[in-house]
């Protein structure tokens, strides 16, 4: 039997109810996953000197690859946040975090 879009005796739509339970059964997991810009700004730091030390031990060439497919992935970022509806630096900040942001992950 589909959902029925009628108000039930609590005025709320069995749509609306559903919505409001996904959020909150979702809630603790976003909170879990979210990063900030410190993490962000760690993870890019800690990738430029794992870079640093990358071209001390290979040379060049590997780290010009390494930071390809970091720019890649900040651009291939950047346009899905782009396309989700985020604009200006809010979209360069979100792209920012879903690249490096794996760095508030590593501290404690």
């Amino acid at each position: 039997m589909p959902h029925s879009d009628r108000p039930g005796p609590d005025g709320e739509t069995s749509r609306d109810r559903r919505t409001r339970d996904l959020r909150k059964d979702r809630k603790p997991v976003r909170h879990l996953l979210a990063a900030d810009v410190g993490g962000a700004h760690l993870g890019l730091a800690l990738t430029i000197g794992a870079l640093l030390v990358a071209a001390g031990f290979s040379g060049p060439r590997w780290v010009l690859l390494a930071t390809g497919a970091c720019a890649t992935w900040f651009t291939l970022a950047l346009a899905v946040v782009h396309l989700r509806g985020a604009r200006g630096g809010n979209a360069v900040r979100r792209a920012y975090i879903a690249t490096f942001g794996w760095g508030d992950y590593v501290t404690p």
